[in-house]
């Protein structure tokens, strides 16, 4: 298991640091925390990454879906 501190998963996730706070407080994201530290555990973060992927559809894939 390797802990990553909020810079580190900021860059994992390509979040801010202000955007993860807030996810943390939300408690939208997995977090740890030990002796008064924020962490992230790097194996549950990529989980909730993928988690979150979005696949695509079949309009998607010829080019006429719209985000």
């Amino acid at each position: 298991m390797k802990l990553l501190t909020i810079a580190e998963a900021s860059g994992i996730t390509r979040l801010s640091v202000k955007t993860l706070y807030s996810k943390v407080c939300r408690r939208e994201v997995p977090f740890t925390k030990l002796g008064g530290k924020l962490l992230f555990d790097e194996d549950r973060l990529r989980k909730w990454i993928d988690d979150h992927s979005v696949e695509p559809t079949a309009a998607a894939a010829s080019g006429r879906a719209r985000v």
